[in-house]
C-alpha cells in the first residue's frame, strides 16, 4: 500500500524557483504554516504567490515576504 502521508519537505519537493503557488488562509489563520516554513528553509525564490492577503510579518506568507522569496504577490 502506498503511504499517503508525506513530510513537509516531501510535499514541497517539486516546488522550484519561479513557481506559482496558491495559498489558503486569511491573515495567517488557516495558512499552511508548516509548508511555508519548509519553503523558507528550502530557499526557493522568485515565487508568485496567489492568496487572500499578505499575512503578517513573521507568520504565514509574511515569512516568505520578509525573506525576499516572493517576486509577485496576487492578493484579493
Amino acid at each position: 500500500m502506498v503511504n499517503k502521508i508525506k513530510t513537509a519537505q516531501e510535499a514541497i519537493a517539486p516546488i522550484q524557483d519561479g513557481a506559482a503557488i496558491m495559498v489558503g488562509g486569511f491573515m495567517a489563520t488557516g495558512t499552511p504554516e508548516i509548508l511555508i516554513d519548509a519553503l523558507v528553509e528550502k530557499g526557493v525564490k522568485n515565487l508568485t504567490i496567489i492568496c487572500n492577503d499578505a499575512g503578517v510579518p513573521g507568520r504565514g506568507i509574511g515569512k516568505l515576504l520578509t525573506n525576499g522569496q516572493i517576486k509577485t504577490l496576487i492578493a484579493s
